[in-house]
């Protein structure tokens, strides 16, 4: 069983999906510069691949799941939801789509398989768990704020190492937060995983921003608190940079 996606942060609206499978690919419902996954099925295999060499931007990434048979279904058992307490990792590259009509699609795809190779070991050597990566993005959570601003830290520290040796590293914003959330398998849902969403929004660029209360306690200067209005969320809620230079 295939699963099919587009990464809307790489797709560039060549259409070239559309034209060699109209009736699995079309234009995305409000936005005629994207496309989207439509009906995957409808199409074999081998024209869903060559839909997908035929991106320019690689936009289209094809996966291999397993397909539960009748009886694996009835006797699986659900995993059960659980309140647990997480510290929320949000990261973001700052004006990515200026810097891929910047420097191109191939050096954009050298530049981002870079970022995410050094994320991803930074998140492995704090004990991080990525819940889900999109795009230029990543979502973390980690077991303690300690872990995540230490992890943060070591994020805005790497890449500004990396452009004084190398010349150029993208800039990232990163939000912290920590909440209560509810787990479900390996996903997680509730209103901190949004305040943590919406705080890494607020970042500028090679900022770490983080509630005053996730940053309270651990050994990591902070700048003065300030209280904003995160959208969707009724309280203001107050936050701090995170010194890491």
């Amino acid at each position: 069983m295939l699963r099919v996606r587009i990464d809307r942060h790489r797709c560039i609206g060549a259409g070239n999906c559309i034209t060699i499978a109209p009736t699995a690919f079309d234009w995305h419902k409000g936005d005629y510069l994207k496309a989207d996954v439509i009906d995957a099925d409808s199409v074999d295999e081998e024209v869903l691949r060559e839909a997908k060499m035929a991106c320019p931007t690689m936009a289209i990434e094809i996966e291999e799941v397993q397909e539960l048979l009748p009886w694996q279904l009835r006797t699986a058992t659900p995993a059960t939801p659980r309140r647990v307490m997480k510290t929320f990792v949000f990261t973001d590259i700052v004006s990515s789509t200026q810097l891929v009509e910047a420097i191109g699609d191939e050096a954009w795809e050298v530049l981002l398989r870079w970022h995410d190779e050094t994320l991803r070991s930074l998140f492995a050597t704090h004990d991080g768990e990525v819940i889900d990566s999109a795009g230029d993005g990543f979502f973390v959570g980690f077991d303690s704020p300690d872990s995540a601003l230490a992890c943060a830290v070591a994020i805005q520290r790497r890449l500004a190492e990396h452009r004084k040796t190398s010349g150029f590293a993208p800039q990232l914003r990163i939000g912290v937060h920590a909440s209560e959330a509810t787990q479900t398998s390996r996903a997680f849902r509730g209103k901190g995983v949004h305040e943590a969403a919406r705080i890494a929004a607020l970042a500028g660029a090679a900022e770490i921003l983080a509630s005053k209360a996730t940053a309270a306690g651990t050994k990591y200067r902070a700048g003065d608190p300030r209280p904003v209005n995160l959208k969707g969320i009724a309280e203001p809620v107050e936050v701090v940079s995170i010194d890491w230079r």
